[in-house]
């Protein structure tokens, strides 16, 4: 007998759980032609680095393309981090971290390459960076980002006057930023690359302690810049995976309604207020401790290891265009609620100073504002 279920829909691709005899398989089914071909292409890509399940076949039918996969039941680092944050107890996660980090290390250190970003997958980044791209169609017609406390924000108005984040100013010059991440991510500029997955969010990696860890999603997979990889893991753990996404994309956890559960643990506190001529924003926001847990571990066994590797000493300056494309790019501010654009832009001021360093960014209870 042939069971096809538990249908799920993420954007706009859908996968299915299809069993046959003596194969459990994962079909994921895609309306985007070009994306699926480089979901192909990807795995194809990341195979002889990480551990993936196989992939069958690729079938074309009109618009949609169908992705045939085995299906690999792990549980997924999510599941890890929300488990230690239910009970206080870290001993999986460790070893789930453990595994994940020691072969993501390895296979780093292996491929890594100084490379035009031409040579890069884009799609996170330079892609969104160009002009008609993600951030000229989220911004470009200067659309209202907040109003919150009688103030109305907008990437135009926040170059005009000074904003105090935690006490301290700041001033965001959007054009004049705009016009140096154009610069930042052209398509001849020389960065450090290595093959690895693109979107290494905790829905991504999976874990068990029979299996070991393993990699699914593949679109970004292949060669990519390593400050865009350690940008996307570390900004997910500190505020997109805890709380931007399950309060935006909540039907994305209908499999692990604990991080559902757990979003107020995220929960940030926003207030804006007027103060002279000046906007005052104080937050504070800090990520479960689990999730503080496995930032910390990354940091340490992954991110300064091999920027020592490789000569890099401010990490900061290094992977500051991409974690400010991680805060434009991802979400559209205008979009979310008030307090959660003016959070947003709290943080790409801290991320803009150029005295803060990205640990105290990452781990400062105040949600490493200035």
């Amino acid at each position: 007998m042939i069971k096809i279920g538990h249908h799920r829909r993420f954007t706009a691709n859908h996968t299915f759980h299809v069993d046959i005899p003596g194969h459990a398989l994962f079909l994921k089914l895609s309306p985007n032609p070009r994306e699926a071909a480089a979901e192909a292409a990807g795995h194809q890509r990341l195979s002889p680095h990480y551990p993936v399940p196989r992939f069958w076949k690729r079938i074309r039918f009109g618009r949609w393309t169908l992705l045939v996969y085995d299906r690999v039941d792990n549980r997924l680092l999510l599941d890890e981090i929300n488990r230690a944050d239910l009970t206080g107890d870290l001993t999986r996660l460790d070893e789930c971290l453990d595994d994940i980090y020691r072969h993501y290390r390895t296979a780093v250190l292996a491929t890594v390459v100084r490379a035009p970003l031409s040579a890069t997958v884009d799609k996170l980044y330079g892609d969104r960076a160009r002009p008609g791209g993600r951030l000229d169609q989220y911004y470009g017609k200067d659309p209202l980002l907040a109003e919150l406390a009688g103030l109305s924000l907008r990437m135009t108005n926040l170059g005009g006057s000074t904003i105090l984040v935690n006490g301290r100013p700041a001033t965001i010059d959007y054009p004049r930023l705009r016009a140096w991440l154009g610069r930042r991510f052209h398509p001849g500029r020389r960065e450090w690359t290595a093959i690895t997955q693109g979107d290494p969010t905790d829905v991504n990696l999976g874990w068990t302690r029979e299996a070991g860890p393993i990699w699914f999603d593949y679109d970004t997979a292949g060669r990519n810049a390593l400050p865009g990889e350690f940008a996307c893991f570390l900004w997910y753990q500190h505020l997109h995976g805890g709380w931007i996404v399950p309060t935006y994309n909540s039907a994305a956890f209908a499999d692990h309604p604990d991080a559902l559960t757990l979003r107020t643990r995220n929960q940030p506190t926003v207030h804006i207020e007027r103060q002279g001529n000046h906007s005052a924003i104080d937050v504070r926001h800090a990520p479960s401790l689990a999730r503080q847990h496995t930032i910390r571990r990354y940091l340490h066994e992954i991110v300064q290891p091999i920027a020592a590797e490789l000569g890099i000493d401010n990490l900061l300056a290094w992977l500051r265009p991409w974690l400010v494309m991680r805060i434009l790019a991802v979400y559209h501010l205008g979009v979310l609620a008030p307090t959660d654009a003016v959070l947003h832009l709290a943080y790409l001021a801290r991320v803009l100073d150029p005295d803060a360093t990205l640990e105290q960014l990452l781990t400062d209870q105040t949600a490493g504002v200035p």
